[in-house]
């Protein structure tokens, strides 16, 4: 996966954290451990945004990663 990512990109996102954490519930991860897994991906941008946005954005990739 070359392609940068944004924090907006929930999909890409989930399915990548999907790849790193097969048996992972995402239901049961907190939205920092999401986003600190998220931060480990090489080619997400950064920053993520303004606090309130940013909690959304990782629940966007929450519920992305349900529907992975």
């Amino acid at each position: 996966m070359a392609e940068e990512l944004s924090w907006d990109d929930a999909d890409e996102i989930a399915q990548v954290l999907r790849g790193r954490f097969p048996d992972t519930d995402p239901q049961e991860v907190s939205e920092l451990e999401i986003a600190r897994w998220a931060r480990e991906i090489p080619t997400l941008l950064e920053p993520p945004g303004p606090q309130e946005r940013f909690a959304a954005q990782l629940e966007a990739i929450r519920a992305a990663w349900v529907r992975a």
